[in-house]
């Protein structure tokens, strides 16, 4: 019946598009278990594209899934969604071969499977940035009312700006309730919440529990639980509790951990109730990091050479100009051995643009008695600064 109704339909026809005649198919770029993804330059447009080809017979099979309920395609999916952590359709249509396509922006970079097992410089650096964008690209998603249903690091990208891109968007159904039901099972097996496994009613909780678990591996290189590749093996989700990644790193920061393992609940009831709330502790700690970073960066200058701040600062300009009035070099020769007999900590730093009162009376002074004199008499230079033999540490790595 279904059949017959699309069959009699007056929707317009979607035009057939010779792929091999419209793109220049540079290479391969990737191949998932039910499509091929390559790096082509489309003529119509002159830019270099990522074309995304469905499998056509496994796509009929997924779509089997859903009779009755008119589950929208991938491609109609994709070129709604606008968000700076989605990677971008421009397009979507039929091939000659009645295969569905989409034409999507080319991002260079990575899958963030690589660099969850590199482990390398970039991820050690950007891992919560990396976990606090895909967050927001959830959060986006669920917003527009959808349910991703197959978070998982093989469905993420990272260009070479440390950006992250959500891909992937044949799972994808609607966040109401005829495809909330008990029964249909999909997803990448390792990260399916209990209840998709267990054929229970599911929503968006089960997107926050795949994200859980793409965090923890993100930070560990390893799932919760031993990884599984079978629906069988994953019932493990349901019967053993996943090991507290506070157990296998130690250093990482409670409140992100913490954030983490709540999203691994076993119940949705337990969970957080909405990706937004899982974001605020992650976010919250990454404010604490980037602020440590920044002190870690920023000199320290050590109490005792507060003199020397001072001296530099009075001769901060080249260009200024001193008299050798008797009176001025006498004012300043006494400051100089005031400060350095009494040098002691102050709580205080003094920025560039500031001096003491004492030192800026001087200058005043001098400036005064300068305009005063003709003609000029060339300027005693001040003393130079001494260096600090305070080592100032380098930015280390930092711990989240």
């Amino acid at each position: 019946m279904n059949f017959l109704n699309r069959f009699f339909s007056k929707e317009p026809k979607t035009p057939r598009v010779n792929i091999k005649q419209r793109f220049e198919l540079i290479g391969r770029v990737g191949q998932g278990s039910m499509s091929k993804v390559w790096r082509a330059r489309d003529s119509q447009s002159g830019r270099v594209v990522a074309l995304k080809v469905l499998h056509k017979e496994k796509t009929l099979e997924l779509e089997s899934r859903f009779i009755g309920l008119n589950k929208p395609k991938e491609g109609e999916i994709a070129v709604q969604l606008n968000h700076p952590h989605i990677v971008k359709t421009f397009e979507h249509g039929l091939t000659t071969d009645n295969e569905q396509f989409l034409v999507m922006e080319f991002i260079e970079g990575y899958s963030l499977s690589f660099l969850v097992e590199a482990q390398n410089e970039d991820m050690r650096t950007n891992c919560l940035k990396y976990m606090i964008q895909l967050g927001e690209s959830i959060k986006y998603f669920h917003a527009e009312n959808w349910i991703h249903r197959d978070i998982c690091p093989r469905n993420i990208l990272v260009n070479n700006d440390h950006e992250l891109k959500l891909i992937d968007f044949g799972l994808v159904v609607p966040n109401t309730a005829p495809f909330l039901q008990p029964g249909n099972r999909t997803g990448t097996a390792a990260y399916m919440a209990p209840e998709l496994i267990k054929r229970q009613k599911t929503s968006q909780k089960i997107d926050i529990f795949s994200y859980s678990v793409t965090c923890y591996e993100m930070l560990s290189k390893r799932l919760p639980w031993e990884a599984a590749e079978t629906l069988d093996a994953v019932l493990q989700h349901i019967n053993t509790p996943p090991e507290n990644i506070q157990q296998l790193l130690p250093d990482l920061t409670p409140q992100v951990a913490d954030a983490i393992m709540k999203g691994l609940e076993l119940y949705p009831q337990d969970r957080w109730q909405t990706i937004e709330d899982m974001l605020e502790p992650l976010k919250a700690a990454f404010r604490v990091h980037q602020k440590l970073v920044e002190t870690k960066t920023t000199p320290i200058v050590d109490s005792s050479d507060q003199s020397d701040i001072s001296t530099s600062n009075v001769s901060s300009n080249p260009k200024r100009k001193r008299s050798t009035s008797d009176k001025t070099s006498r004012r300043a020769k006494q400051l100089r051995k005031t400060k350095k007999a009494n040098k002691k900590p102050d709580s205080f730093d003094l920025h560039q643009d500031q001096a003491p009162q004492e030192v800026e009376s001087t200058i005043n002074s001098d400036r005064e008695e300068k305009q005063s004199e003709d003609p000029p008499v060339k300027a005693n230079r001040q003393p130079k600064k001494k260096k600090s033999s305070k080592h100032i540490p380098k930015n280390p790595d930092e711990t989240l």
